[in-house]
């Protein structure tokens, strides 16, 4: 295969099927590669699926920015999109009066982003709110929600296809050089290994996305694309009887 694109997105998780979509709206020529046998499969279908507000993260860091804006967007997407969603708050809570300094350093953290729905409320509102937790303070998020995953990125597939973008799934990208003003991209699918030429590459390839920029020659400790990883657990508690 040999051919010449636009744009080619490296990886269909929600941040490639979204910038698939939006480009191809755009009347570009997208082309979407992905080396499993569908989208979403890694960790755009394994999360917690929540809507965050942009609390945590730090003062004008891009985290903060595109989280807080996103927020707003998302919601204003499931509702025309009809993708399953639900604004149900968060409460994060302090379980003994030494952690409350830190629910106001949040508060105030998450305020200098812009999110500005956030309030702190007494151990009297947060045993009203969900009577099984115990705590002495809280701070109520209500812009905090949870959505569909799967059907959020059905929705973006749907879109990113009706306006022209290309998919190609079980194909690998393993190689990236810079060539004039574009790329050309190797790819290896059943057949072999090929190429095409892009104008323009987006890495959005998740897990990989340091692996796939190493391709392109950058050196991930000097620009900090390195990945760590960090595990997270959840547990499900069952109420005690009677």
């Amino acid at each position: 295969m040999s051919i010449d694109v636009d744009v080619a997105i490296i990886g269909a998780g929600a941040v490639g099927l979204a910038v698939a979509a939006e480009l191809a709206r755009q009347q570009k020529g997208v082309f979407v590669l992905e080396k499993n046998q569908t989208f979403g499969l890694e960790t755009s279908s394994r999360n917690s699926e929540v809507i965050h507000a942009g609390i945590y993260y730090p003062e004008g860091s891009l985290k903060a920015r595109f989280c807080v804006e996103g927020n707003s967007l998302l919601y204003d997407f499931c509702e025309k999109y009809g993708v399953d969603h639900r604004r149900l708050g968060k409460i994060i809570v302090a379980t003994d009066s030494g952690e409350v300094e830190k629910l106001e350093e949040f508060l105030e953290l998450g305020r200098r982003n812009g999110v500005t729905d956030l309030r702190l409320i007494s151990r009297n509102e947060v045993r009203h709110t969900e009577p099984n937790v115990e705590a002495v303070a809280g701070m109520l998020s209500p812009s905090t929600g949870i959505l569909d995953a799967h059907a959020l990125m059905r929705a973006l597939y749907g879109l990113a296809r009706e306006r022209g973008a290309d998919f190609v799934f079980e194909t690998e990208v393993v190689g990236l050089e810079k060539v004039g003003t574009g790329y050309d991209v190797e790819i290896m699918d059943r057949e072999g290994t090929s190429s095409i030429r892009a104008g323009i590459v987006i890495n959005s390839a998740g897990l990989n996305s340091d692996r796939v920029a190493g391709l392109a020659g950058i050196d991930l400790t000097q620009a900090g694309y390195r990945l760590h990883y960090c595990k997270g657990e959840y547990f499900s508690l069952n109420s005690p009887e009677g």
